[in-house]
């Protein structure tokens, strides 16, 4: 009876926290499909390639749907048990809340370990990949879709315009382009007589760097605090470019597309960089918090999952069949609460007011002593 017990709960465990981790992130794919079904329309794309898209997107999906789902799923199955009188029937046998406790704990111990080695490489892994593949299928018509007479807005941050356009972009009469600038730089405008659309593809990813040469023209720089508010220079030939080729193998420009080990590596040549600098420990965080927040949160994300199940396991309890409390809404003003303390402890990070191990750890401390408060309240002796 008593190896019984442990077995039986688990099993009850397994079904609803399936079905409310593939709830999960399918709610949280639904807001990228709006993105890839643009591609899709726009670009051609074969349904395989929607489907790969859609499989990377849903991986990365996971460390913040796995947590939800084990509150969820937790509080789903002690409320059945409850409502149907199977948690009074094992308190009768002895069974203590510790040994009830136990196999839910012992699940949430996996599940944490699965997203801890999901987020290590398989999880960067498929990030980059989701973006390699929309820069490539968003590249693919940088050369078709550029019109004559007709603005064309689809690289972020540049407006190009050319009188004339023959043969796909491979040349042009009368170019225009202005691009937006970044600190100081207000905007960017270049004019020139002829222009030409030159593509180098990356052998891997079959990504292409675009480029624009632009002959006899000028480039006006616009400027907000310089002694000369505007700066012009004049060029027989120039290369202006119109995208980088994206992300490679061996080059990544998101946090999130790094290994454990290269957050730490991204983390050590910053603290060395800032310390030569003589930047004050404010300043070195605020460089460092978004390559800190990506570390500690997948550090958090299986202690999470943990503290998530014991939540579920104090909440779900029924304190028998004619006394109900409202579980639902308690978990729901508990997850809003838990992620409003965790935004604002991140948007304090990013400007270096509190380090982000403290930002990324408060709410699940928090939790785990609610939890802990509400353990002591179950209504029977362990």
């Amino acid at each position: 009876m008593f190896k019984l017990i442990p077995r039986y709960l688990a099993v009850n465990f397994i079904t609803p926290f399936l079905m409310s981790s593939f709830f999960f992130v399918t709610f949280l794919l639904t807001f990228q499909l709006f993105r890839i079904i643009k591609i899709v329309i726009s670009k051609g794309v074969e349904w395989s390639m929607v489907f790969e898209l859609m499989g990377h997107i849903s991986i990365s999906f996971i460390p913040m749907a796995l947590p939800l789902s084990c509150l969820f799923a937790t509080i789903y199955t002690l409320n059945k048990l409850s409502e149907d009188s199977e948690i009074v029937a094992m308190r009768s046998f002895g069974i203590t809340k510790i040994r009830l406790f136990m196999p839910f704990l012992i699940s949430g111990l996996f599940i944490g370990a699965c997203v801890y080695s999901l987020n290590n490489k398989v999880i960067p892994a498929s990030k980059t990949q989701f973006k390699n593949t929309i820069i490539r299928l968003t590249s693919k018509g940088v050369l078709t879709e550029i019109k004559s007479g007709q603005f064309f807005t689809e690289i972020p941050g540049i407006t190009l315009f050319a009188e004339k356009v023959i043969e796909n972009g491979r040349k042009m009469d009368n170019v225009f382009i202005q691009k937006k600038g970044k600190g100081s730089l207000i905007e960017q405008v270049v004019v020139a007589k002829e222009g030409a659309l030159i593509k180098i593809h990356d052998k891997e990813w079959g990504i292409p760097s675009v480029r624009l040469h632009l002959k006899n023209g000028s480039i006006i720089k616009r400027f907000s605090d310089s002694e000369s508010d505007i700066e012009k220079i004049l060029f027989q030939d120039y290369d202006f470019p119109l995208t980088s080729g994206g992300v490679i193998s061996g080059f990544v420009t998101k946090d999130g597309m790094r290994t454990n080990s290269e957050l730490r590596k991204v983390i050590d040549k910053v603290t060395k960089e800032s310390l030569a600098l003589n930047l004050s420990s404010r300043d070195m965080e605020k460089r460092m918090a978004k390559t800190k927040l990506e570390l500690w949160s997948r550090i958090n994300t299986p202690i999470q999952c943990l503290v998530f199940v014991f939540l579920g396991f104090v909440l779900g309890i029924k304190h028998g069949r004619g006394k109900t409390k409202n579980t639902s809404g308690r978990a729901l003003i508990f997850i809003l609460s838990y992620y409003a303390l965790f935004f604002l402890g991140v948007s304090l990070s990013r400007k270096g007011i509190i380090p982000a191990h403290v930002s990324v750890f408060t709410p699940t401390l928090l939790s785990t002593l609610i939890g802990a408060y509400f353990y002591k309240k179950l209504d029977w002796m362990s």
